[in-house]
Protein backbone atom coordinates (compact mmCIF):
# COMPACT_ATOMS: atom_id res chain seq x y z
CA UNK A 1 0.00 0.00 0.00
CA UNK A 2 1.25 3.55 -0.71
CA UNK A 3 2.79 5.23 2.33
CA UNK A 4 3.87 8.57 0.88
CA UNK A 5 1.93 11.72 0.15
CA UNK A 6 -0.18 11.51 -2.99
CA UNK A 7 0.38 13.98 -5.75
CA UNK A 8 -2.19 16.56 -6.77
CA UNK A 9 -3.61 15.96 -10.23
CA UNK A 10 -2.24 18.49 -12.75
CA UNK A 11 -4.43 20.94 -14.59
CA UNK A 12 -3.75 19.14 -17.91
CA UNK A 13 -5.82 16.14 -16.77
CA UNK A 14 -8.69 18.46 -15.84
CA UNK A 15 -8.59 19.99 -19.31
CA UNK A 16 -8.42 16.50 -20.86
CA UNK A 17 -11.44 15.36 -18.85
CA UNK A 18 -13.35 18.54 -19.69
CA UNK A 19 -12.78 17.74 -23.35
CA UNK A 20 -13.94 14.14 -22.76
CA UNK A 21 -17.12 15.47 -21.10
CA UNK A 22 -17.81 17.79 -24.02
CA UNK A 23 -17.44 15.07 -26.62
CA UNK A 24 -19.04 12.32 -24.52
CA UNK A 25 -22.32 12.29 -26.54
CA UNK A 26 -20.33 11.63 -29.69
CA UNK A 27 -18.22 8.99 -27.91
CA UNK A 28 -21.34 7.22 -26.66
CA UNK A 29 -22.80 7.16 -30.17
CA UNK A 30 -19.49 5.86 -31.51
CA UNK A 31 -19.36 3.14 -28.84
CA UNK A 32 -22.92 2.11 -29.60
CA UNK A 33 -22.16 1.95 -33.31
CA UNK A 34 -19.08 -0.21 -32.67
CA UNK A 35 -21.03 -2.56 -30.42
CA UNK A 36 -24.24 -2.87 -32.43
CA UNK A 37 -23.03 -2.46 -36.01
CA UNK A 38 -19.37 -3.47 -36.03
CA UNK A 39 -19.75 -6.00 -33.19
CA UNK A 40 -16.68 -4.53 -31.48
CA UNK A 41 -15.93 -3.28 -27.94
CA UNK A 42 -18.72 -5.42 -26.42
CA UNK A 43 -16.33 -8.12 -25.23
CA UNK A 44 -15.35 -7.47 -21.63
CA UNK A 45 -17.51 -4.36 -21.42
CA UNK A 46 -17.80 -4.51 -17.63
CA UNK A 47 -14.02 -4.79 -17.33
CA UNK A 48 -13.62 -1.76 -19.57
CA UNK A 49 -15.67 0.19 -17.01
CA UNK A 50 -13.50 -1.06 -14.14
CA UNK A 51 -15.53 -4.05 -12.91
CA UNK A 52 -13.00 -6.87 -12.64
CA UNK A 53 -13.59 -10.60 -12.00
CA UNK A 54 -13.37 -11.49 -8.31
CA UNK A 55 -10.86 -14.25 -9.03
CA UNK A 56 -8.50 -11.70 -10.58
CA UNK A 57 -8.93 -9.29 -7.67
CA UNK A 58 -8.20 -12.02 -5.11
CA UNK A 59 -4.94 -12.87 -6.85
CA UNK A 60 -3.80 -9.30 -6.30
CA UNK A 61 -4.56 -9.36 -2.58
CA UNK A 62 -1.08 -10.53 -1.72
CA UNK A 63 2.11 -9.42 -0.06
CA UNK A 64 3.94 -10.14 -3.32
CA UNK A 65 4.34 -7.24 -5.79
CA UNK A 66 1.61 -6.78 -8.39
CA UNK A 67 2.86 -5.77 -11.83
CA UNK A 68 0.37 -4.64 -14.46
CA UNK A 69 1.47 -4.94 -18.09
CA UNK A 70 -0.65 -3.34 -20.80
CA UNK A 71 -0.43 -4.42 -24.46
CA UNK A 72 -3.16 -3.07 -26.72
CA UNK A 73 -3.46 -5.63 -29.48
CA UNK A 74 -1.83 -8.63 -31.16
CA UNK A 75 1.42 -6.89 -32.08
CA UNK A 76 1.95 -5.45 -28.62
CA UNK A 77 1.15 -8.79 -26.97
CA UNK A 78 3.76 -10.45 -29.20
CA UNK A 79 6.26 -7.84 -28.05
CA UNK A 80 5.24 -8.21 -24.39
CA UNK A 81 5.44 -12.00 -24.18
CA UNK A 82 9.25 -12.40 -24.21
CA UNK A 83 9.65 -9.42 -21.86
CA UNK A 84 7.17 -10.93 -19.40
CA UNK A 85 8.94 -14.28 -19.62
CA UNK A 86 12.30 -12.65 -18.89
CA UNK A 87 10.82 -10.54 -16.08
CA UNK A 88 9.29 -13.66 -14.52
CA UNK A 89 12.76 -15.18 -14.30
CA UNK A 90 13.93 -12.09 -12.39
CA UNK A 91 10.80 -11.77 -10.22
CA UNK A 92 9.26 -15.26 -9.82
CA UNK A 93 6.91 -14.19 -6.99
CA UNK A 94 5.38 -11.18 -8.73
CA UNK A 95 1.69 -11.29 -9.61
CA UNK A 96 1.66 -10.37 -13.31
CA UNK A 97 -1.56 -9.01 -14.79
CA UNK A 98 -1.83 -8.38 -18.54
CA UNK A 99 -4.46 -6.12 -20.08
CA UNK A 100 -5.40 -5.75 -23.73
CA UNK A 101 -7.80 -3.56 -25.69
CA UNK A 102 -8.77 -5.73 -28.64
CA UNK A 103 -10.36 -9.21 -28.58
CA UNK A 104 -7.64 -10.43 -30.96
CA UNK A 105 -5.03 -9.21 -28.50
CA UNK A 106 -6.89 -11.00 -25.70
CA UNK A 107 -6.98 -14.22 -27.73
CA UNK A 108 -3.25 -13.94 -28.39
CA UNK A 109 -2.59 -13.29 -24.69
CA UNK A 110 -4.56 -16.37 -23.65
CA UNK A 111 -1.94 -18.48 -25.41
CA UNK A 112 0.86 -17.21 -23.19
CA UNK A 113 1.56 -20.06 -20.82
CA UNK A 114 3.16 -20.04 -17.40
CA UNK A 115 4.08 -16.37 -16.99
CA UNK A 116 0.78 -14.50 -16.47
CA UNK A 117 -1.40 -14.65 -13.37
CA UNK A 118 -4.41 -12.82 -14.80
CA UNK A 119 -5.89 -11.27 -17.94
CA UNK A 120 -8.31 -8.37 -18.30
CA UNK A 121 -9.51 -5.77 -20.75
CA UNK A 122 -7.94 -2.35 -20.33
CA UNK A 123 -10.37 0.15 -18.78
CA UNK A 124 -11.68 3.08 -20.76
CA UNK A 125 -9.50 6.08 -19.90
CA UNK A 126 -12.19 7.58 -17.68
CA UNK A 127 -11.35 8.78 -14.14
CA UNK A 128 -13.79 6.52 -12.30
CA UNK A 129 -12.86 3.43 -14.37
CA UNK A 130 -9.09 3.71 -13.98
CA UNK A 131 -9.48 4.69 -10.29
CA UNK A 132 -11.46 1.52 -9.63
CA UNK A 133 -8.96 -0.71 -11.44
CA UNK A 134 -5.98 0.75 -9.59
CA UNK A 135 -7.87 0.37 -6.30
CA UNK A 136 -8.59 -3.28 -7.00
CA UNK A 137 -5.18 -4.27 -8.36
CA UNK A 138 -2.96 -2.06 -6.18
CA UNK A 139 -0.05 -2.43 -8.65
CA UNK A 140 3.45 -1.50 -7.59
CA UNK A 141 4.48 -1.20 -11.23
CA UNK A 142 2.53 -0.31 -14.38
CA UNK A 143 4.22 -1.26 -17.66
CA UNK A 144 3.08 0.07 -21.04
CA UNK A 145 4.14 -1.81 -24.18
CA UNK A 146 5.15 0.31 -27.18
CA UNK A 147 3.13 3.59 -27.23
CA UNK A 148 0.17 3.23 -24.86
CA UNK A 149 -0.04 6.67 -23.24
CA UNK A 150 -3.39 7.39 -21.53
CA UNK A 151 -3.68 10.64 -19.51
CA UNK A 152 -6.11 9.51 -16.80
CA UNK A 153 -4.30 6.22 -16.32
CA UNK A 154 -0.99 8.00 -15.90
CA UNK A 155 -2.59 10.58 -13.60
CA UNK A 156 -3.97 7.82 -11.37
CA UNK A 157 -0.57 6.10 -11.28
CA UNK A 158 1.09 9.38 -10.30
CA UNK A 159 -1.62 10.06 -7.71
CA UNK A 160 -0.92 6.71 -6.05
CA UNK A 161 2.85 6.74 -6.44
CA UNK A 162 2.79 3.70 -8.74
CA UNK A 163 5.97 3.45 -10.77
CA UNK A 164 5.48 3.52 -14.55
CA UNK A 165 7.64 2.10 -17.33
CA UNK A 166 7.47 1.84 -21.11
CA UNK A 167 9.06 -1.15 -22.83
CA UNK A 168 9.65 -1.81 -26.51
CA UNK A 169 8.77 1.87 -26.74
CA UNK A 170 8.49 3.62 -30.07
CA UNK A 171 7.15 6.85 -31.54
CA UNK A 172 6.26 6.68 -35.19
CA UNK A 173 3.44 7.50 -37.56
CA UNK A 174 0.30 8.81 -35.86
CA UNK A 175 1.81 8.81 -32.34
CA UNK A 176 4.68 11.04 -33.46
CA UNK A 177 2.28 13.43 -35.25
CA UNK A 178 -0.03 13.65 -32.23
CA UNK A 179 2.94 14.11 -29.93
CA UNK A 180 4.18 17.16 -31.79
CA UNK A 181 0.70 18.69 -31.90
CA UNK A 182 0.07 18.03 -28.18
CA UNK A 183 3.59 18.50 -26.91
CA UNK A 184 2.51 19.98 -23.56
CA UNK A 185 0.30 16.99 -22.74
CA UNK A 186 2.96 14.52 -23.91
CA UNK A 187 5.63 16.29 -21.83
CA UNK A 188 3.48 15.86 -18.74
CA UNK A 189 2.64 12.21 -19.53
CA UNK A 190 6.25 11.26 -20.29
CA UNK A 191 7.34 13.05 -17.14
CA UNK A 192 5.36 10.45 -15.15
CA UNK A 193 7.28 7.55 -16.75
CA UNK A 194 10.31 6.47 -14.72
CA UNK A 195 11.98 4.26 -17.36
CA UNK A 196 11.57 4.20 -21.15
CA UNK A 197 13.19 1.26 -22.94
CA UNK A 198 13.18 2.51 -26.54
CA UNK A 199 13.43 0.31 -29.60
CA UNK A 200 15.99 2.50 -31.36
CA UNK A 201 18.07 5.63 -31.09
CA UNK A 202 15.61 7.46 -33.36
CA UNK A 203 12.73 6.57 -31.02
CA UNK A 204 14.74 7.72 -27.99
CA UNK A 205 15.45 11.07 -29.64
CA UNK A 206 11.76 11.54 -30.39
CA UNK A 207 10.78 10.83 -26.79
CA UNK A 208 13.30 13.40 -25.57
CA UNK A 209 12.01 15.89 -28.16
CA UNK A 210 8.51 15.50 -26.67
CA UNK A 211 9.75 16.11 -23.15
CA UNK A 212 10.92 12.79 -21.71
CA UNK A 213 13.90 13.27 -19.36
CA UNK A 214 16.95 11.99 -21.23
CA UNK A 215 18.32 10.21 -18.14
CA UNK A 216 15.25 7.94 -18.08
CA UNK A 217 15.83 6.69 -21.63
CA UNK A 218 17.72 3.57 -22.60
CA UNK A 219 17.96 1.88 -25.99
CA UNK A 220 17.08 -1.78 -25.51
CA UNK A 221 16.17 -2.90 -29.03
CA UNK A 222 13.00 -4.59 -30.24
CA UNK A 223 11.66 -7.45 -28.11
CA UNK A 224 9.75 -8.91 -31.05
CA UNK A 225 13.01 -10.50 -32.19
CA UNK A 226 12.85 -12.59 -28.99
CA UNK A 227 9.53 -14.25 -29.78
CA UNK A 228 9.25 -18.03 -29.79
CA UNK A 229 8.50 -18.44 -33.47
CA UNK A 230 6.76 -21.61 -34.73
CA UNK A 231 9.07 -24.04 -36.43
CA UNK A 232 8.49 -24.06 -40.21
CA UNK A 233 7.71 -27.77 -40.28
CA UNK A 234 7.34 -29.42 -43.71
CA UNK A 235 4.69 -31.86 -42.45
CA UNK A 236 2.67 -28.97 -41.02
CA UNK A 237 2.99 -27.11 -44.34
CA UNK A 238 1.67 -30.13 -46.22
CA UNK A 239 -1.25 -30.40 -43.79
CA UNK A 240 -2.16 -26.75 -44.36
CA UNK A 241 -2.06 -27.14 -48.14
CA UNK A 242 -4.16 -30.28 -48.01
CA UNK A 243 -6.79 -28.62 -45.80
CA UNK A 244 -7.25 -25.76 -48.27
CA UNK A 245 -7.52 -28.13 -51.21
CA UNK A 246 -4.13 -27.36 -52.74
CA UNK A 247 -1.73 -29.87 -54.20
CA UNK A 248 1.56 -30.31 -52.38
CA UNK A 249 3.43 -29.10 -55.49
CA UNK A 250 1.35 -25.95 -55.97
CA UNK A 251 3.01 -22.57 -55.50
CA UNK A 252 1.20 -20.66 -52.76
CA UNK A 253 0.97 -16.89 -52.39
CA UNK A 254 -0.16 -15.98 -48.87
CA UNK A 255 -1.57 -12.50 -48.22
CA UNK A 256 -1.34 -12.00 -44.46
CA UNK A 257 -3.04 -9.40 -42.24
CA UNK A 258 -4.89 -7.71 -45.09
CA UNK A 259 -7.19 -4.69 -44.76
CA UNK A 260 -10.07 -3.22 -46.80
CA UNK A 261 -8.71 -1.89 -50.07
CA UNK A 262 -6.09 -4.64 -50.35
CA UNK A 263 -8.02 -7.85 -51.03
CA UNK A 264 -9.50 -6.69 -54.35
CA UNK A 265 -6.16 -5.71 -55.96
CA UNK A 266 -4.62 -8.92 -54.61
CA UNK A 267 -7.37 -10.93 -56.29
CA UNK A 268 -6.67 -9.13 -59.57
CA UNK A 269 -2.99 -9.94 -59.08
CA UNK A 270 -3.94 -13.58 -58.57
CA UNK A 271 -5.85 -13.56 -61.86
CA UNK A 272 -2.73 -12.28 -63.62
CA UNK A 273 -0.48 -14.82 -61.93
CA UNK A 274 -2.75 -17.68 -63.00
CA UNK A 275 -2.01 -16.79 -66.63
CA UNK A 276 1.72 -17.15 -65.92
CA UNK A 277 1.75 -20.04 -63.43
CA UNK A 278 -0.98 -22.64 -63.76
CA UNK A 279 -0.09 -24.06 -60.34
CA UNK A 280 -0.22 -20.88 -58.23
CA UNK A 281 -2.79 -20.65 -55.42
CA UNK A 282 -3.83 -17.86 -53.07
CA UNK A 283 -4.64 -17.71 -49.35
CA UNK A 284 -6.00 -14.49 -47.81
CA UNK A 285 -5.77 -13.92 -44.05
CA UNK A 286 -7.64 -10.71 -43.09
CA UNK A 287 -6.17 -8.81 -40.17
CA UNK A 288 -9.62 -8.81 -38.56
CA UNK A 289 -11.32 -12.22 -38.98
CA UNK A 290 -14.76 -10.66 -38.44
CA UNK A 291 -14.39 -9.29 -42.00
CA UNK A 292 -14.35 -12.84 -43.40
CA UNK A 293 -17.90 -12.69 -44.82
CA UNK A 294 -17.12 -9.50 -46.75
CA UNK A 295 -13.84 -10.94 -48.03
CA UNK A 296 -15.56 -14.16 -49.08
CA UNK A 297 -18.16 -12.17 -51.04
CA UNK A 298 -15.39 -10.28 -52.79
CA UNK A 299 -13.59 -13.52 -53.70
CA UNK A 300 -16.76 -14.98 -55.16
CA UNK A 301 -17.38 -11.79 -57.16
CA UNK A 302 -14.03 -12.46 -58.82
CA UNK A 303 -15.25 -15.92 -59.84
CA UNK A 304 -13.40 -18.12 -57.35
CA UNK A 305 -14.65 -20.70 -54.92
CA UNK A 306 -13.62 -20.20 -51.29
CA UNK A 307 -12.36 -22.63 -48.67
CA UNK A 308 -12.76 -21.07 -45.22
CA UNK A 309 -10.64 -22.38 -42.39
CA UNK A 310 -13.54 -22.37 -39.91
CA UNK A 311 -15.58 -24.54 -42.29
CA UNK A 312 -12.72 -27.03 -42.56
CA UNK A 313 -12.39 -27.18 -38.77
CA UNK A 314 -16.15 -27.71 -38.43
CA UNK A 315 -16.03 -30.61 -40.89
CA UNK A 316 -18.19 -28.76 -43.41
CA UNK A 317 -15.51 -28.97 -46.11
CA UNK A 318 -13.58 -32.08 -47.01
CA UNK A 319 -9.89 -31.46 -47.85
CA UNK A 320 -9.52 -32.15 -51.57
CA UNK A 321 -5.79 -31.72 -52.10
CA UNK A 322 -3.88 -34.50 -53.79
CA UNK A 323 -0.26 -35.24 -54.33
CA UNK A 324 -0.38 -33.90 -57.86
CA UNK A 325 -1.11 -30.52 -59.45
CA UNK A 326 -4.41 -28.80 -58.67
CA UNK A 327 -6.67 -28.49 -61.68
CA UNK A 328 -8.86 -25.74 -60.25
CA UNK A 329 -7.93 -22.37 -58.76
CA UNK A 330 -9.75 -21.38 -55.63
CA UNK A 331 -8.88 -19.16 -52.72
CA UNK A 332 -8.22 -20.17 -49.13
CA UNK A 333 -9.56 -17.84 -46.44
CA UNK A 334 -8.04 -17.90 -42.96
CA UNK A 335 -10.86 -16.68 -40.70
CA UNK A 336 -9.49 -17.86 -37.35
CA UNK A 337 -7.37 -16.15 -34.70
CA UNK A 338 -3.86 -17.24 -33.83
CA UNK A 339 -3.06 -19.55 -36.75
CA UNK A 340 -1.33 -17.21 -39.17
CA UNK A 341 2.15 -17.80 -37.71
CA UNK A 342 1.81 -21.52 -38.40
CA UNK A 343 0.26 -20.95 -41.84
CA UNK A 344 3.38 -19.12 -43.08
CA UNK A 345 5.05 -22.53 -43.34
CA UNK A 346 2.72 -23.40 -46.25
CA UNK A 347 3.59 -20.32 -48.33
CA UNK A 348 6.11 -19.96 -51.13
CA UNK A 349 5.77 -16.17 -51.17
CA UNK A 350 4.19 -13.89 -48.55
CA UNK A 351 2.63 -10.48 -49.03
CA UNK A 352 2.14 -8.66 -45.71
CA UNK A 353 -0.93 -6.46 -45.60
CA UNK A 354 -1.51 -3.05 -44.11
CA UNK A 355 1.13 -1.82 -46.55
CA UNK A 356 -0.83 -1.18 -49.77
CA UNK A 357 -3.12 1.12 -47.77
CA UNK A 358 -1.97 3.66 -45.21
CA UNK A 359 -2.27 1.39 -42.16
CA UNK A 360 1.50 1.33 -41.78
CA UNK A 361 2.34 -2.36 -42.10
CA UNK A 362 2.40 -5.34 -39.76
CA UNK A 363 4.86 -7.77 -38.20
CA UNK A 364 7.46 -8.97 -40.69
CA UNK A 365 9.27 -11.27 -38.31
CA UNK A 366 6.93 -14.25 -38.35
CA UNK A 367 7.18 -14.87 -42.11
CA UNK A 368 10.92 -14.14 -41.99
CA UNK A 369 11.34 -16.63 -39.16
CA UNK A 370 9.57 -19.17 -41.36
CA UNK A 371 12.17 -18.47 -44.04
CA UNK A 372 9.75 -17.01 -46.56
CA UNK A 373 10.23 -14.25 -49.17
CA UNK A 374 8.24 -11.24 -47.97
CA UNK A 375 6.80 -8.48 -50.18
CA UNK A 376 5.35 -5.27 -48.73
CA UNK A 377 3.79 -2.14 -50.18
CA UNK A 378 4.84 1.48 -49.73
CA UNK A 379 3.21 2.10 -46.31
CA UNK A 380 5.44 0.61 -43.61
CA UNK A 381 5.79 3.46 -41.10
CA UNK A 382 4.44 1.48 -38.13
CA UNK A 383 7.26 -1.01 -38.30
CA UNK A 384 9.94 1.40 -39.50
CA UNK A 385 12.93 0.01 -37.60
CA UNK A 386 12.41 -3.67 -38.45
CA UNK A 387 11.67 -2.67 -42.03
CA UNK A 388 14.94 -0.73 -42.31
CA UNK A 389 16.89 -3.70 -40.95
CA UNK A 390 15.15 -6.16 -43.27
CA UNK A 391 15.79 -3.98 -46.32
CA UNK A 392 19.43 -3.57 -45.36
CA UNK A 393 19.73 -7.35 -44.95
CA UNK A 394 17.91 -7.89 -48.28
CA UNK A 395 15.30 -10.25 -46.86
CA UNK A 396 12.23 -8.09 -47.59
CA UNK A 397 11.13 -6.60 -50.91
CA UNK A 398 9.24 -3.30 -50.95
CA UNK A 399 7.15 -2.25 -53.95
CA UNK A 400 5.59 1.12 -54.75
CA UNK A 401 2.45 -0.01 -56.58
CA UNK A 402 0.54 -2.96 -58.00
CA UNK A 403 2.66 -3.15 -61.15
CA UNK A 404 5.82 -3.57 -59.10
CA UNK A 405 4.02 -6.06 -56.86
CA UNK A 406 3.18 -8.15 -59.91
CA UNK A 407 6.76 -8.10 -61.17
CA UNK A 408 8.19 -9.04 -57.77
CA UNK A 409 5.66 -11.83 -57.19
CA UNK A 410 6.47 -13.36 -60.59
CA UNK A 411 10.20 -13.17 -59.89
CA UNK A 412 9.98 -14.82 -56.47
CA UNK A 413 7.54 -17.51 -57.57
CA UNK A 414 9.84 -18.39 -60.47
CA UNK A 415 13.20 -18.30 -58.64
CA UNK A 416 13.59 -21.35 -56.40
CA UNK A 417 17.23 -20.40 -55.68
CA UNK A 418 16.17 -17.01 -54.27
CA UNK A 419 13.56 -18.68 -52.08
CA UNK A 420 16.22 -21.07 -50.78
CA UNK A 421 18.53 -18.15 -49.95
CA UNK A 422 15.80 -16.42 -47.96
CA UNK A 423 14.95 -19.64 -46.13
CA UNK A 424 18.38 -19.30 -44.50
CA UNK A 425 18.93 -15.55 -44.28
CA UNK A 426 15.54 -14.56 -42.83
CA UNK A 427 15.91 -16.65 -39.65
CA UNK A 428 19.61 -15.70 -39.42
CA UNK A 429 18.74 -11.99 -39.33
CA UNK A 430 16.32 -12.54 -36.46
CA UNK A 431 18.94 -14.42 -34.46
CA UNK A 432 21.39 -11.52 -34.78
CA UNK A 433 19.03 -8.99 -33.16
CA UNK A 434 17.81 -10.90 -30.13
CA UNK A 435 18.31 -9.69 -26.55
CA UNK A 436 15.99 -6.71 -25.99
CA UNK A 437 13.66 -8.61 -23.64
CA UNK A 438 16.39 -9.30 -21.11
CA UNK A 439 17.44 -5.64 -21.13
CA UNK A 440 13.84 -4.55 -20.50
CA UNK A 441 13.38 -7.13 -17.75
CA UNK A 442 16.48 -5.92 -15.89
CA UNK A 443 15.25 -2.32 -16.08
CA UNK A 444 11.83 -3.34 -14.72
CA UNK A 445 13.40 -5.34 -11.90
CA UNK A 446 15.49 -2.36 -10.82
CA UNK A 447 12.46 -0.07 -10.97
CA UNK A 448 10.28 -2.48 -8.96
CA UNK A 449 12.88 -2.90 -6.26
CA UNK A 450 13.18 0.89 -6.03
CA UNK A 451 9.40 1.36 -5.84
CA UNK A 452 8.17 3.21 -2.73
CA UNK A 453 4.88 1.32 -2.99
CA UNK A 454 6.44 -2.09 -3.15
CA UNK A 455 9.23 -2.16 -0.61
CA UNK A 456 9.94 -5.64 0.62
Amino acid sequence: MPTHKRKIRPYKTWLYNLLLALVSPVLLLWLGWRMLVQRKSSDGLSERFGVLPQELVKRCQTDDPVVWFHAASVGEVAAAEPIIAAFRRHEPLAQIILSTITPTGRARAQKIEGHIDGLMYFPFDLPFAVHRVFSLLQPQLFVMVETELWPNTLAEAAHRGTRVAMVNARLSGRSWTHGRLLRGLYRWMLGNVSVICAQSEADAERFVHLGAPAERLQIAGNSKFDQNFPVADAAQADKWRHSFGFALTDRVLLAGSTHPGEEEPLLHLFQQLRTEFDDVQLIIAPRHPERADAVEALIRQCGYEVTRRTHVLAGEVEPVGTGGQSAVAHVGLLDTIGELASLFSAADVVFMGGSLVSIGGHDLLQPLAAGKPVIVGPFMHKTRDIMDLALREKVVFQVRDLDELHVMAVELLAEADERERLAVEGPAMIARYRGASEACARALEELLNDSPTGEQ
